[in-house]
C-alpha cells in the first residue's frame, strides 16, 4: 500500500527530494531518484522531479518501499527467500577498480558498459553487487549519485545511512567539483578554453527520451553551465577536452559537446556514432575523471580515476 503524508508546518517550505529522503532513510538514493523518474512520487496527485517545495496541506504519495526498512546488521537478500546474492564476477571486478576504501567512503572506477542501477531489463549493476562491500558492522554502500552506463570513471558510495546522507547532501548542495574528460572528432582551433551555457530540458524522439537545447524559453528548462578547455590535440585531429560542469543536468555534458560542434566519440545518441573501421576499443569517450567532495567525516575528499588507455589509442590512431 502506497504512503501518504499530509504536510504539516514543520516540513513546509522544504525541498520534496530531501523530504523524501527524511522520510525514506533506509532506501538508497539511487533509488529514491527512480521513484522520481518513474513517477511514484506524486505531489497532491501530480508527477513531481524534486525540486519542488511543498507547503502546509499538501498531499504527498510514495510508493510502499518507503515504510519498509529493512535491517542494517545484514546484507539484502537477493531473488525469492533470500535467493543467489551478488554475480561473484561482477564483485571481484569491482573489487579491482576500488580507488578508495575507507570507513564511510567506498570509491570505484567504474568501468564502461555497466549500469549503477537496475531497471526492467538490466540485473547487472553497481548497486546490485554493494552488498558484497559492506562494513564490518554490517553497513551497506549506498549510491549518492550516478554515471551513464557508457561513461567510465569515478563513482563514490556512503556506507551506512549517515554517511551516504551527507554525500548526497553535498551533492544537493554543489559542494561537489566533478571533472571529466572527453575525446571528440575535432574542436575549432582557438577555442582552448570557455564557457557553454545553454538550458536544457527533456523530450522524446520516436518514444525514446532524450535531451535537447532549449532555445525558446519553456517553463521546465533548466539553467545548464560547462566549462572547458582543451588538453590535447592528436595526430588524427581529434581533440582531448577536459569538462567541469557547473550544474548536473541528464546528459549535460553530452548535450553542451553536440552543440558547440564536438558531439563525443561513440554518442550514438547525440551524433558521433563510431565508424566500423575505428582503430581503438568502440566505447562513449566520456570518463569521469575526478571527485572533490566534502568527506562526512569533515575535510575535503579527492578522487581521481586515471584516463583509459582508449583514449590515448584513439587521439593519436
Amino acid at each position: 500500500m502506497a504512503v501518504e503524508v499530509t504536510i504539516g508546518a514543520d516540513q513546509a517550505g522544504q525541498r520534496l527530494d530531501r523530504l523524501v529522503k527524511a522520510l525514506a532513510p533506509h532506501v538508497g538514493f539511487g533509488a529514491q531518484q527512480k521513484w522520481f523518474r518513474t513517477g511514484q512520487v506524486r505531489l497532491n496527485g501530480k508527477r513531481v522531479k524534486g525540486a519542488e517545495r511543498v507547503a502546509v496541506g499538501d498531499l504527498l504519495r510514495l510508493p510502499p518501499q518507503a515504510a519498509r526498512e529493512p535491517s542494517e546488521s545484514r546484507p539484502r537478500a537477493y531473488g525469492r527467500a533470500g535467493g543467489p546474492g551478488p554475480d561473484p564476477r561482477l564483485v571481484e571486478s569491482l573489487r579491482a577498480a576500488i580507488l578508495l576504501d575507507q570507513g564511510p567512503v567506498l570509491a570505484f572506477d567504474k568501468p564502461t558498459g555497466l549500469a549503477v542501477q537496475g531497471g526492467s531489463k538490466t540485473t547487472r549493476h553497481v548497486d546490485g553487487a554493494l552488498p558484497a562491500f559492506a562494513g564490518e558492522a554490517g553497513e551497506i554502500p549506498r549510491l549518492v549519485h550516478r554515471l551513464d552506463r557508457d561513461t567510465s570513471g569515478v563513482l563514490v558510495t556512503g556506507r551506512g545511512r549517515e554517511a551516504a546522507a551527507a554525500l548526497t547532501q553535498a551533492f544537493a548542495d554543489r559542494d561537489a567539483r566533478k571533472t571529466y574528460f572527453a575525446l571528440v572528432a575535432s574542436w575549432p582551433d582557438g577555442q582552448e578554453a570557455g564557457v557553454i551555457n545553454a538550458p536544457l530540458r527533456k523530450g522524446r524522439v520516436g518514444g525514446e527520451e532524450r535531451v535537447f537545447v532549449d532555445s525558446e524559453g519553456h517553463a521546465d528548462a533548466q539553467a545548464a553551465e560547462t566549462l572547458f578547455q582543451v588538453e590535447r590535440r592528436g595526430r588524427s585531429g581529434r581533440v582531448l577536452l577536459s569538462l567541469e560542469p557547473r550544474t548536473g543536468r541528464t546528459h549535460q555534458l553530452r548535450v553542451h559537446l553536440a552543440l558547440a560542434g564536438g558531439a563525443i566519440l561513440g554518442d550514438g545518441k547525440y551524433g558521433q556514432r563510431l565508424p566500423a573501421d575505428w582503430p581503438a576499443p568502440k566505447r562513449l569517450y566520456l570518463h569521469a575523471a575526478r571527485l572533490e567532495i566534502a568527506h562526512p567525516e569533515g575535510g575535503m575528499l579527492r578522487l581521481d580515476a586515471p584516463l583509459p588507455s582508449a583514449f590515448d589509442e584513439a587521439l593519436d590512431a
